[in-house]
């Protein structure tokens, strides 16, 4: 079986030819694709940039930035409310996080994101992978109340780009 020996491949996998294990990659670039490419070119304009996901790098778009900046790069592992503490943290220290989790499993870290960003005004990025109905990733990984939720937490900006020149 391919996903015995390529689990991160198919961690997250659309449709797939079940014989060979190929998968069927579109033309267009996804939410991940466009993060990923926007946090390698902050990486490499902004020193302080640091990039922080929750044991997703491959399918939150970072490991472009994991391979062009190591020492900048943190994969906390499945740990979304110490992903989002550890932004807070380094923010304090003057960082710039770029913090990337599924947003089925950012509702986690809610109580993170008041105490620990929203109330000490730490500036951290959540980019927000598979918000809303994601189709193809099933029912768990639908992201249906990120929206309704991260509005209503003061000093919160909620932008949700319709496509990658957003």
């Amino acid at each position: 079986m391919p996903a015995e020996g390529d689990s991160t491949t198919f961690h997250g996998i659309g449709v797939f030819d079940p014989d060979s294990g190929q998968a069927s990659k579109g033309a267009k670039k996804t939410y991940s694709h466009v993060f990923g490419d926007m946090a390698c070119y902050i990486g490499k304009h902004v020193p302080n940039a640091v990039a922080v996901t929750a044991a997703m790098t491959d399918n939150t778009g970072l490991t472009k930035f994991a391979k062009q900046f190591p020492a900048r790069f943190f994969d906390v592992g499945m740990a979304e409310e110490h992903a989002v503490t550890f932004s807070a943290g380094l923010a304090c220290e003057g960082m710039l996080p770029l913090t990337t989790i599924y947003a089925t499993f950012l509702q986690r870290a809610f109580d993170q994101i008041i105490h620990d960003v929203a109330l000490q005004d730490r500036k951290i990025v959540l980019g927000i992978d598979r918000a809303g109905i994601v189709g193809e990733d099933g029912a768990p990984q639908h992201g249906c109340f990120d929206v309704g939720y991260l509005r209503m937490i003061p000093g919160t900006v909620v932008m949700q780009p319709k496509n990658g020149e957003e």
